[in-house]
């Protein structure tokens, strides 16, 4: 039965989900069964945009971290399935501009993705880095030449 909703009276839009990194993982990994159909009954009607999800950036680091140390995935396939999620219509938009900028750096680079945050942050204009780490500041000297 749909809400009846008076003059002058808004309907509340429900809340966005806020999935963890076993939600995603078990997405992409599609490795324990039950669990990848409970995701993909998730995650499916968020690439459609019929429902909404925000993603953290914390769950998006730990995804990565997981899929780079325990399940040796490669770099560029982390990305690129990272990035695929990042464009499903239901995914709230604020701050994905800067994961997609760092899943392309880590895709072609040996950074650390947290490093790779702070690279997307620089160029995005939200602040200057600050590192005693030389492969981070070659990367921002590189991006800078660009």
């Amino acid at each position: 039965m749909k809400p009846v909703r008076r003059p002058g009276e808004t309907l509340a839009r429900p809340k966005p989900a806020l999935p963890d990194t076993n939600t995603i993982l078990r997405y992409l990994l599609d490795d324990e069964p039950q669990l990848a159909v409970r995701a993909r009954d998730f995650w499916e009607p968020v690439r459609e945009g019929s429902s909404r999800a925000i993603l953290t950036e914390g769950v998006l680091m730990e995804c990565v971290y997981v899929l780079q140390r325990f399940y040796k995935a490669p770099r560029e396939r982390i990305a690129s399935s990272l990035s695929a999620i990042l464009g499903y219509k239901g995914l709230e938009r604020e701050g994905l501009e800067l994961f997609e900028a760092a899943l392309d750096t880590y895709g072609v680079t040996s950074l650390d993705f947290v490093d790779c945050l702070l690279v997307a942050r620089e160029e995005a204009g939200l602040g200057k880095v600050f590192s005693f780490d030389d492969k981070l500041n070659a990367q921002i000297t590189r991006k800078e030449r660009r």
